[in-house]
């Protein structure tokens, strides 16, 4: 049986994803085919520019969770390589549109692009479409506030911290995740014990103190996260960390898989004067949370 084709990198799984997966899940029902989700898992951009870093919306993993929920019939990860970064747009389409994935249809977004330098882009693929006799669709951008939704836009606000506007392009809560480490107890010697979240390191990590929900043992718990480099403490050569002090918690969790989803931004990390200066304003961060919590019970 053919396959109602959508492939790309969706990075984010974000509204515009969304739209793009569901519109060929409802062609596919439509033309009595199969609806196939293609995925690169790293992006072909950073596939040319070499970023590794604190670069990725969503891990490999957590994308194929998310477009699974779209409920395709089957989702495939097909990485991004030199031999495929060499390909023109001609041999993409045949060996690959056609031929690996066996396309009835083929579904896109407006800035879609294929083959060597990105030379094949929606009206090309529009065309080659038409010659295969299979069906061909472009689905228009998500927008918000008059821009179109993408996974450049989210990157940016994550990186600014901007997790609520991010959340909204999303259509879902960001989130991280990892095993709890043990930290420079720095957290514990100031009287606020915290879990220390070993994130993979192309994620990416908004900075600020954030309002979040603390995912462990199926449970879900209010917390306090901060993320940035502990300017006024110094510990740990000042690399970015993930840490998160749970209210009214007191369990070992040390090993344990957690997931944090980020809710609402308090503010953004600064640099105090004194230790005491610091406490002094993790407790109004803290109180700051409850009544966040409180108000959206």
């Amino acid at each position: 049986m053919p396959n109602f084709l959508a492939i790309g990198t969706y990075d984010g799984v974000h509204l515009g994803h969304r739209k793009i997966v569901l519109s060929a899940v409802r062609e596919a029902l439509r033309r009595g085919m199969k609806s196939r989700v293609v995925y690169f898992p790293f992006p072909p951009k950073f596939f040319f520019s070499g970023e590794t870093s604190n670069c990725l919306i969503t891990l490999p993993e957590e994308r194929e969770r998310l477009l699974t929920a779209l409920r395709p019939d089957s989702v495939e990860a097909f990485p991004f390589d030199r031999q495929l970064s060499l390909m023109d747009a001609d041999q993409f389409f045949a060996r690959m549109v056609m031929g690996r994935f066996q396309a009835g249809g083929l579904c896109v977004g407006p800035d879609f692009a294929v083959g060597r330098g990105r030379e094949g882009h929606v009206d090309f693929l529009r065309g080659a479409c038409r010659g295969a006799r299979i069906a061909f669709k472009a689905v228009p951008f998500a927008t918000r506030r008059g821009h179109k939704i993408s996974s450049s836009l989210i990157r940016a606000l994550l990186r600014a911290g901007d997790v609520e506007e991010a959340n909204l392009c999303l259509g879902w809560r960001y989130s991280i995740s990892g095993p709890v480490v043990r930290g420079a107890g720095i957290g514990r010697q100031l009287g606020f014990r915290t879990a220390n979240v070993g994130v993979h390191e192309a994620k990416i990590l908004p900075p600020g103190i954030f309002a979040a929900a603390f995912r462990v043992d199926g449970e879900v718990l209010p917390a306090v996260m901060n993320v940035g480099r502990r300017p006024t403490v110094k510990s740990l050569g000042g690399r970015m960390l993930a840490e998160a002090h749970i209210l009214d918690f007191s369990r070992m969790i040390y090993g344990r898989k957690v997931e944090v989803a980020f809710l609402k931004r308090l503010r953004g990390e600064r640099r105090f004067a004194s230790r005491d200066a610091l406490v002094a304003r993790i407790r109004q961060d803290i109180a700051e949370a409850r009544r966040y919590f409180e108000k959206t019970r």
